[in-house]
């Protein structure tokens, strides 16, 4: 296939570097929410299973799920400027932007 007109990202008026951005910090928020999730589970199991009833697989997997649904919802109701979420952003982003131009020992003649 040969696309002769503007790329996809570019006709949106989106370039490749903000493509990117937006790519990382949407990583980032999901590794804050795995994150949230590994917190939960081992938050559970800190809960003693010993009780009159125990727990069945199924209400495993239902707990499974819940911390997963729990771990997405929760670093979007964080939003703050001091998350997990943000500070990757910050650190990672600055891998993004290209180095700055450094002169050659040829350039000053």
């Amino acid at each position: 296939m040969n696309i002769t007109g503007p790329t996809p990202a570019t006709a949106l008026g989106s370039t490749p570097a903000a493509n990117d951005d937006a790519r990382l910090k949407k990583t980032a928020f999901q590794m804050e929410g795995m994150f949230v999730q590994k917190m939960f589970a081992a938050m559970r199991d800190t809960v003693p299973d010993d009780g009159l009833v125990s727990q069945s697989n199924a209400e495993d997997t239902f707990t499974s799920l819940l911390d997963e649904k729990m771990a997405e919802q929760v670093p979007t109701q964080w939003n703050s400027e001091h998350s997990l979420a943000q500070a990757l952003y910050h650190q990672l982003r600055q891998r993004l932007q290209p180095p700055p131009a450094t002169p050659t020992p040829d350039s000053n003649k």
